[in-house]
């Protein structure tokens, strides 16, 4: 390695620590552990992704280890101390979710 490639490798040192930093931080952690507060399993918790919405309304798309040893993926919209999830099938949820977070993701669910 010659010295310019150490000093590249010294300055992007700092952006991989910002890289790795979780999703959950700022502003949606406490969104994120409301929800996870509400599940009936955490094993496997994991939060694919966050959008803070006006209002201070959280779009999460999360995973969480299922009894076949393999994963489901769920959503949730989550509201002060409102949550309402994706599993539980409910048109409030499917309201929420299309009216709050749909397309913020490039997605509708």
């Amino acid at each position: 390695m010659n010295s310019s490639t150490i000093t590249l490798l010294v300055a992007l040192a700092p952006l991989a620590a910002i890289a790795d930093e979780p999703a959950t931080s700022g502003a949606a952690a406490e969104p994120v552990e409301t929800l996870k507060s509400r599940l009936p399993s955490k094993s496997g918790f994991k939060v694919d992704d966050v959008r803070m919405v006006d209002g201070g309304i959280a779009c999460i798309k999360y995973r969480v280890a299922n009894d076949t040893g393999g994963e489901s993926r769920a959503q949730a919209v989550v509201e002060g101390e409102k949550v309402l999830r994706s599993t539980s099938r409910s048109a409030e949820f499917e309201k929420a979710w299309n009216s709050k977070c749909a397309g913020l993701s490039g997605d509708t669910k």
